[in-house]
């Protein structure tokens, strides 16, 4: 089902204290400058019957819905303008690509409700990344000046709750946003041991470069139609997965690594099927937290862009190209060695020189990102966990590619998949692939 939003109400959250003097320049590191402007978007699924049971109002009683949405919305608005006080870079504004001017100047705050009978539970029987862009807020005209935070608060008509949470990749990884998120909930159930984060540590390891290029924002709209599908790989599943993963050089894959070597595995085989006897070059690309593996580490909690980037690279010139495009355990090891090597690389200690890719029209490149750890589902506003945590907008995903999450009981990984059309349609009919994964199941 569609579902139809009406915003009801905009608001610009500032700190609840001004931002100090002396913190009001924050600088941008070198990784931060050369991030995109793109927000990174979760939404928050809280079921009825977690907000029935919390505000005492049961599903006949609607009539109590909008006292007890205002009271969701007072208390998630007074706690994000404290958060902010610590996050306070949030509250400010990009200066140039080179710093924020921490001005307190605010982030959108909208609240919306789903005019139509679309409830909580329609969307998570089949979730959609398309389908779910209505629950947040519009993409902005200009990045630059737009604001570094935005959320959007959606009560359903069911009495359930989704809240969408945007933070500016420029200003932050997903470590960053999980950070964010975890003090802002704990905040709102007046934990009085909250994260706090270290907002110069990576621009003081990572200096920003003077006179770096600002890079265009453009959406071209050409190419190939892509879709994007959900697949689940349960617990009971991962062990098995692992196992046939395992080798030698990596007896104990990560659930991460073996998952992905599974997806990438099949989505090689789609891909090659559209090039016939021609051997196609593939890259597999991909994003590392770095904090505790940089030496010395940075705190856990740094807050910034302090992600590494591996690599994978299927060179069609290979004499074991077949093998290397077929075998996952031989993934396996391509990825943890190329994790490897950029954490050599970040702390300066490779003299290995990094790979010469072949021209784009060579080689078709994978983009992959892992949300796993980074504790999403702990976000307790006071009316509980959330039901379901999903990503929102087909942007959120650089096609080809895939996005990692991990399921709502930690031990599974949900896998949103974007390909094109014609390969989507190989890759959700392979067997092997549907041994251990399910497609599009339902996040109820």
């Amino acid at each position: 089902m569609d579902i139809i939003v009406e915003v009801t109400y905009r608001e610009t959250i500032k700190p609840s204290s001004p931002t100090p003097h002396h913190l009001r320049t924050h600088k941008l590191s070198s990784r931060d400058q050369r991030a995109t402007f793109l927000y990174i978007p979760l939404v928050f699924f809280y079921a009825p019957s977690t907000i029935h049971a919390t505000f005492g109002c049961g599903s006949n009683n609607s009539d109590k819905y909008d006292d007890v949405f205002h009271e969701i919305s007072q208390r998630l608005k007074v706690s994000l303008s404290e958060t902010l006080t610590h996050f306070y870079p949030l509250a400010g504004r990009l200066k140039n690509n080179l710093s924020v001017d921490c001005n307190d100047e605010g982030i959108d705050f909208f609240e919306a409700r789903v005019i139509n009978n679309c409830g909580v539970s329609d969307i998570l029987e089949r979730p959609s990344i398309q389908g779910m862009v209505p629950l947040a807020p519009p993409e902005p005209t200009d990045y630059n000046n737009a604001p570094l935070s935005r959320v959007q608060v959606n009560f359903f008509p069911c009495g359930g709750v989704a809240i969408t949470v945007q933070v500016s990749h420029k200003i932050g990884d997903g470590a960053s946003y999980s950070s964010f998120i975890k003090a802002w909930s704990e905040i709102a159930l007046g934990s009085s041991n909250t994260v706090v984060p270290d907002i110069t540590a990576v621009s003081s390891r990572f200096p920003p470069v003077e006179d770096f290029p600002v890079t265009s924002l453009t959406f071209s709209g050409k190419g190939p139609k892509v879709v994007s599908k959900k697949f689940v790989v349960d617990a009971s599943k991962i062990t098995d997965l692992k196992s046939k993963t395992a080798s030698a050089s990596v007896s104990q894959p990560t659930r991460v690594e073996a998952v992905t070597a599974l997806f990438w595995k099949r989505a090689l085989a789609a891909s090659r099927s559209r090039f016939g006897v021609n051997r196609k070059s593939y890259m597999l690309m991909g994003a590392i937290n770095l904090r505790s593996k940089l030496i010395p580490p940075l705190p856990k909690h740094s807050f910034g862009n302090v992600a590494g980037m591996f690599q994978i690279i299927i060179d069609n010139d290979d004499d074991d190209y077949e093998s290397e495009v077929t075998d996952m355990s031989g993934l396996v090891c391509k990825m943890r060695k190329g994790v490897e090597e950029s954490v050599m690389k970040n702390n300066n200690l490779s003299t290995k020189a990094t790979p010469q890719a072949k021209k784009e029209y060579e080689m078709e490149m994978y983009c992959h990102s892992s949300w796993c750890g980074f504790s999403v589902y702990e976000a307790d506003f006071g009316w509980g966990t959330p039901t379901w945590v999903g990503i929102v907008g087909q942007a959120s995903i650089i096609p080809p590619g895939m996005a990692l999450m991990d399921t709502r009981d930690g031990e599974g990984v949900e896998i949103w998949l974007t390909l094109i059309e014609e390969d989507m349609a190989i890759v959700e009919a392979n067997q092997e692939l549907l041994h251990y994964a399910s497609p599009n199941e339902a996040a109820l």
